[in-house]
């Protein structure tokens, strides 16, 4: 079954990722970007007087990895055209989307799991003071999420148990897995650079397509411990693996993600996971992508 099944998402898209942008600054171009690529709302949890001092840019709809890098070009133009200034805000940061719609929910625990060894690197890449950042909290710094992820599997309330609010500032925010079937990664600080928020977008997608390759989550926990961490993040990040490498003390890091990680991985039943029965509709079996012919009721 698939994750937008399983969380009962009424929308689904084939896109890679959603982007939200917010920045604090001068003479932002709120303006100029186009609607094709971007909307403009404002944000409480800015400080700045008008769109032109403080803002969020917001893709106007999910979009392939492709696409999403001509927005962020289209983005830099205005940018340039209108001589913005961008500050250094720890207020500001920006989200990436990645949809994880059409993942299974053994795929997708490849992917939380991969992203929750590597974690502690990811973070320290997106920029010092995101670590331990209250909006992006990691799962060192808050561990309740390693709970909920292992207590979803256990009683196999996936949706109970992950989309709560008390889950959505974790640098990986599950809970929008029952909003929009994506996970959504929080931890990019707010740059002007949309070259490294275009770098970021492809680790996260490539990290998603590369990690539905292992088996299941305990496959990938025994290669680290067989192979190193080195060979596991080429295999998980290939040309990007130097993203991992730069970061300071990045084994020890990774050692320590690994200990969160493999809670996560050895509390599901992979094999039963795997075999999860068809769906049943009044007592009938059909497939995964069955649909009936009346659309939803809202009561």
């Amino acid at each position: 079954m698939t994750v937008a099944k399983m969380f009962g998402l009424r929308r689904t898209c084939n896109a890679d990722v959603g982007i939200e942008i917010e920045v604090e600054g001068k003479r932002l171009p709120y303006d100029r970007v186009s609607s094709t690529y971007w909307h403009v709302e404002g944000d409480g949890s800015l400080r700045g007087d008008g769109l032109e001092n403080a803002c969020e840019f917001v893709l106007a709809e999910p979009m392939s990895l492709g696409k999403a890098k001509d927005a962020l070009v289209h983005l830099d133009d205005c940018y340039e055209k209108n001589k913005s200034v961008v500050n250094d805000s720890p207020r500001a940061g920006v989200h990436i989307h990645v949809n994880c719609q059409n993942l299974s929910l053994l795929e997708l625990y490849n992917f939380i799991t991969a992203y929750l060894i590597f974690e502690n690197c990811l973070v320290s890449f997106c920029g010092p003071d995101r670590e331990g950042n209250l909006f992006c909290l990691r799962a060192k710094d808050a561990e309740y999420l390693i709970y909920s992820l292992c207590r979803a599997l256990e009683t196999g309330s996936y949706r109970r148990t992950l989309c709560t609010d008390e889950l959505r500032y974790a640098s990986m925010n599950v809970r929008a897995l029952g909003s929009y079937g994506s996970l959504e990664f929080r931890a990019m600080r707010g740059t002007r650079d949309m070259g490294r928020i275009a770098l970021w977008a492809e680790i996260l997608v490539n990290l998603r397509d590369r990690s539905v390759s292992f088996q299941n989550p305990v496959e990938m926990i025994m290669e680290s411990s067989e192979g190193g961490f080195e060979a596991l993040a080429e295999k998980l990040f290939g040309e990007h693996a130097s993203v991992i490498y730069a970061q300071p003390d990045w084994q020890a890091k990774a050692v320590e993600g690994m200990r969160r990680a493999q809670e996560v991985a050895f509390s599901g039943d992979w094999e039963e996971i795997a075999s999860l029965p068809k769906r049943q509709v009044g007592g009938v079996t059909v497939t995964e992508d069955w649909d009936d012919d009346f659309p939803p009721i809202d009561f």
